[in-house]
């Protein structure tokens, strides 16, 4: 009797892996990770505990309102963003009457979830596009992207290393600088401010601790977001040749499968607009601390790291998609031009498939992002670049 042969089974190749961002931040949002805390989550109690204790601290030492001799709201705000001088009497700076402050409490704020939310979305982005059918690569293509995946991984994992010494650095330079502002703090209004601010040291307040912690924070969520960015970009750039986003025709999630790396480009978007804020606020701080060279210097690499990760993804994208699409429209004119001269009904069945793929690729968005959401995103910085703009002609006009 002959043995039965054995059916060979075929085997599925393994998944392309997936990033691991959270090594590189293990202090915070690595334990909400571990936690399982959703998006939603984050952001509302990130939101009610920064509220809270900026209330509180402030509150603590009778500097949380506005005094009864304070300029009108507006013509107040109006001397911030123009830094003109005061002719008023009020020579306090309260919690509400310190506009900077305000505005990095809300950036600040958000810059956790923003973050946490980039870093959920990345640590599944490669494999829920290729479960969308949104990744093209060769068998080669998939070894090389599995050990660059690999590589990157590795590196984040060190960097996580020095994350304890990112944080402590962010404290002292944030101690620091708190302390240098004895001397200038909102000087365009009168001299002397830091002793009736609600965020002194020196006297030490409640509201200084919290100013010092809330700075240290926001600085660590940048050297997060920059790490991982900076490391995702250098990735994209090396694999460009062998691991290419497109657009999946089917459509299965309604924006023809990119819905996560919308998100993430949303987010990101977002994080853009916090940056220019942030450093529009940090420019009343960082100037009397520093020097107005030091805080162009600052502010420069600040908005330059992000604005460098924003871009660089979004042309990486662009430019795949494009390919992509190219691609594609070459492929069907191939199918119509060899059809063209077909009459049976099997030929003008394929031709008028060929067709109709030409115009879901049409249909095919050149972003990953919707083109309304870029424009007011586009919109929304304007402000901000203009205040900054108009921080740094005062810094150096006479």
């Amino acid at each position: 009797m002959q043995p039965v042969p054995k059916q060979t089974q075929r085997t599925e190749p393994a998944p392309i892996p997936d990033l691991r961002p959270f090594v590189v931040e293990p202090l915070i949002l690595a334990r909400l990770d571990g936690a399982a805390a959703g998006n939603l989550t984050v952001a509302l109690c990130t939101a009610a505990l920064t509220a809270l204790a900026a209330i509180w601290s402030a509150a603590a030492s009778g500097l949380f309102l506005r005094s009864k001799d304070a300029d009108a709201l507006w013509n107040d705000i109006w001397l911030f963003a123009l830094r003109n001088e005061s002719n008023g009497v009020d020579t306090s700076v309260p919690y509400l009457r310190d506009y900077p402050s305000i505005i990095l409490t809300f950036t600040i704020a958000a810059s956790v979830p923003l973050v946490y939310a980039l870093y959920r979305g990345a640590a599944s982005l490669h494999s829920e596009m290729e479960a969308s059918g949104c990744v093209k690569y060769d068998e080669a293509g998939r070894r090389k992207l599995t050990e660059a995946v690999e590589a990157v991984n590795l590196r984040l994992r060190r960097w996580g290393k020095f994350s304890p010494l990112a944080f402590a650095v962010a404290l002292a330079f944030t101690t620091l600088t708190n302390l240098a502002l004895q001397s200038g703090l909102f000087g365009f209004l009168a001299p002397g401010l830091y002793d009736e601010w609600w965020a002194s040291l020196q006297p030490l307040r409640p509201g200084g601790v919290v100013w010092i912690l809330f700075g240290a924070i926001g600085i660590y969520m940048v050297y997060a977001e920059a790490v991982v960015g900076l490391t995702y970009v250098s990735f994209l750039k090396r694999l460009h040749n062998d691991y290419q986003f497109r657009a999946n025709m089917l459509n299965p999630d309604g924006f023809f499968g990119w819905l996560r790396l919308r998100q993430l480009i949303t987010n990101m978007q977002a994080g853009a607009l916090c940056t220019l804020l942030s450093a529009w606020a940090l420019s009343f701080f960082l100037e009397p601390a520093t020097g107005t060279i030091a805080t162009v210097v600052l502010l420069s690499v600040f908005i330059g790291v992000v604005g460098y990760v924003f871009f660089a993804v979004n042309i990486n994208f662009r430019r795949q998609v494009r390919r992509d699409k190219e691609a594609q429209t070459r492929e069907v004119a191939e199918e119509i031009k060899k059809n063209a001269g077909r009459t049976d009904t099997e030929g003008l069945l394929l031709l008028l498939v060929a067709y109709q793929r030409l115009e879901y690729i049409a249909k095919i968005p050149s972003t990953p992002i919707r083109q309304r959401w870029l424009v007011a995103g586009a919109l929304s910085i304007l402000g901000p670049i203009s205040a900054i703009s108009i921080q740094v002609v005062k810094y150096f006009s006479p």
